[in-house]
């Protein structure tokens, strides 16, 4: 696929060298710019980030985006060790899928054409990645709707080069006949940078359905795919710059009918615009920020039956999915004293879609909606080591109503080495075009609503050879849309009814022992259930329903630089057992069914052979394990993925 957009801090990150992002090994600090769209340093906010770096992403160039954000405490990509073009859903924190916003240089992408509006991870090339930021709890304020658990913050490679023409390239290979290449161009021409990238993927794949009978009957689900980004950034005047950036991307993926199930002519083609505008301009006490973005899907499902090699196939379903999504939005960051700032901004989002099936179209004039916002906070900022942001977004739904939601963040740094923190927000998710207009639509739902805390301690090493934080977090959401069945046709028919609450801790650790050993490890622990309407006219009927997501997780990676120019790192996940729903469709009921626990076991290393050139290998999964993270679907098992890296 691909990101594109608009940047608008992203932009103010640049200015200064002092604010550059290094390698959160050697600079456990980092400068963000996720927590309140300007930058600033970790320790001086109350909210709980995380930064993959550059040289991280580097360092994973065999895998995909989604498997490297699936070993992050409190996140969950279910389905990112299934076959490629499997749907990947994040769960942050125990959350629905459709509670995490993505943002690509801080600008939400949606796919307004879907049952819930999250955007398609498979759409992102790690190639083209300069860093990612996970901002975690409620983040309604800042970023609006779909931020209840947290935002994921994808920040695409922009700097030229400091001369007018500079090459990268990277060529791999690896397990099931896997194909890969990037190649990029950038360069500075005086007041003017660029950096445009292309990336192609394709792989044989294996079958994303598990074959039961173990006859080897069913067919390998193969994948391409071709991605396009452009960043352009001009100095337009001394204290002005304009950012243009568009990436475009298509997909192709085979993919199976259900659980155990088999078929060889279904397919997904899936196509994803981006194009934004960002303007920066700064002025003594501030910055005036403007962002402009337009993100384009359309995802065509394919079934033709009737074709021979496939006799089984008696339920064909064709599907074309049309998605459009403009946002505009204005901001400004004010720092009115040395310790006291302001930021305020609007926004708008306008989704529309037209959605045609085997059973019926829905038309665009239907399914469209625009919600306008205002929103404010205060900073307090380096007051005897207190911090503290508070703020408010008031937001119009032009089919649902308003939602207000509210924040505040307080932390206090002691000795610039330990950080108390706590965070009390409200967050809210509007109703999808899907849930309000299609056939099983409701326009009388309501937004769903959070309230969250979440408190917790940090320790920095002034050595910048220790960075440790343990979080406690608790989430209540109100109104939970869901799919209520009907006695009579359409026979279902979404509505606000559930509570979910959901409760747990996250312990982070990275630790840089000495020059040459790095290590990272988290732990994460979750835990909820959801009250029914039963509940809430006095009668218990609560239950676990964090299908997919485990209760306990543990992921670390151990480095060592062996020489000037090699490294080695390795890597364990563990995974406890988790819940899942099953379709019989020979008894016609949901099951509920038991994945197992499991482990992956990796290798990665590199060779700076010189300054220009990089050989690396990448070895996942060295044990074998055979596990699933849907039940009735394969997940990958030894693989690897081996390759150059040029830059010239």
């Amino acid at each position: 696929m691909l990101t594109a957009v608009v940047f608008s801090s992203q932009l103010q990150a640049q200015q200064a060298p002092a604010l550059q992002l290094e390698d959160s090994l050697k600079t456990l600090d980092a400068v963000v710019i996720t927590a309140n769209k300007f930058p600033q340093k970790q320790s001086s906010t109350g909210k709980v980030l995380t930064v993959i770096s550059q040289q991280q992403l580097e360092r994973n160039t065999g895998r995909t985006l989604t498997q490297v954000l699936n070993e992050q405490a409190g996140l969950v990509i279910n389905g990112s060790q299934s076959a490629a073009g499997t749907n990947q859903l994040v769960y942050m924190r125990g959350a629905g899928a459709a509670s995490t916003l993505i943002l690509v240089d801080g600008v939400p992408a949606n796919d307004a054409s879907g049952i819930t509006s999250e955007f398609d991870l498979n759409h992102f090339n790690i190639d083209q990645v300069e860093r990612i930021e996970i901002l975690k709890g409620s983040q309604s304020v800042l970023y609006g709707s779909d931020a209840m658990a947290g935002v994921i913050n994808i920040i695409t490679k922009k700097q030229g080069a400091a001369k007018p023409v500079a090459f990268s390239a990277t060529v791999a290979a690896g397990t099931y006949n896997t194909m890969k290449a990037n190649a990029g161009i950038n360069g500075q021409l005086k007041k003017f940078t660029y950096q445009f990238q292309y990336c192609r993927l394709q792989t044989d794949g294996f079958s994303a359905a598990h074959d039961i009978s173990g006859n080897a009957g069913f067919d390998k689900d193969g994948f391409t795919q071709d991605l396009l980004g452009l960043n352009a950034t001009l100095q337009a005047a001394k204290n002005w710059k304009l950012r243009l950036s568009g990436q475009a991307d298509r997909y192709r993926a085979d993919i199976d009918d259900a659980s155990f199930t088999d078929d060889k002519n279904n397919t997904i083609n899936n196509k994803n615009l981006q194009l934004g505008i960002a303007s920066l301009y700064e002025f003594p006490k501030g910055t005036f920020n403007v962002n402009l973005n337009m993100n384009a899907v359309n995802r065509k499902l394919a079934d033709q039956r009737n074709i021979p090699d496939d006799p089984n196939d008696y339920d064909p379903y064709n599907g074309l999915y049309k998605g459009k999504s403009f946002f505009a939005e204005a901001y400004t960051n004010l720092n009115v004293q040395e310790h006291i700032g302001f930021l305020l901004g609007a926004d708008m989002r306008r989704h529309s879609a037209d959605i045609e099936t085997t059973f019926g179209d829905l038309g665009h004039d239907s399914l469209k909606a625009t919600l306008l916002s205002g929103y404010a906070s205060v900073l307090i900022k380096s007051l005897g080591g207190f911090n503290a942001e508070l703020g408010s977004r008031y937001t119009h739904h032009s089919q649902s109503g308003n939602a207000v939601t509210y924040s505040i963040n307080p932390s206090y740094v002691i000795h610039q080495q330990v950080k108390v923190f706590a965070n009390v927000a409200s967050g809210f998710r509007a109703p999808t075009l899907y849930n309000l207009a299609s056939e099983y639509g409701n326009k009388n739902l309501k937004p769903e609503r959070s309230q969250s805390l979440e408190a917790g301690l940090q320790f920095f090493d002034k050595k910048n050879k220790a960075n440790v934080r343990i979080t406690w977090f608790n989430r209540t959401v109100k109104d939970v849309i869901y799919f209520k069945p009907l006695p009579s046709a359409p026979y279902a028919q979404y509505d606000n009814a559930d509570q979910q609450k959901d409760h747990g801790i996250e312990l982070e650790a990275t630790l840089r022992p000495s020059e040459k050993w790095s290590i990272t490890a988290n732990y994460s622990y979750v835990n909820g259930k959801i009250l029914t309407q039963s509940k809430l006219t006095g009668k218990d009927t609560s239950f676990y329903n964090l299908y997919r997501r485990p209760k306990n997780s543990i992921n670390t990676v151990v480095g060592y630089q062996v020489t000037k120019a090699l490294y080695v790192n390795v890597g364990i996940r563990w995974v406890d057992k988790r819940q899942d729903l099953y379709f019989n469709p020979n008894t016609f009921q949901t099951e509920a069914v038991t994945l197992g626990s499991f482990y992956n076991a990796d290798v990665y290393v590199s060779y700076q052979a010189v300054p220009s050139v990089k050989l690396f290998a990448d070895f996942r999964n060295l044990t074998n394990q055979l596990y699933a993270d849907l039940y009735g679907y394969n997940s990958r098992r030894f693989n690897c993925m081996a390759g150059i890296s040029v830059k010239l």
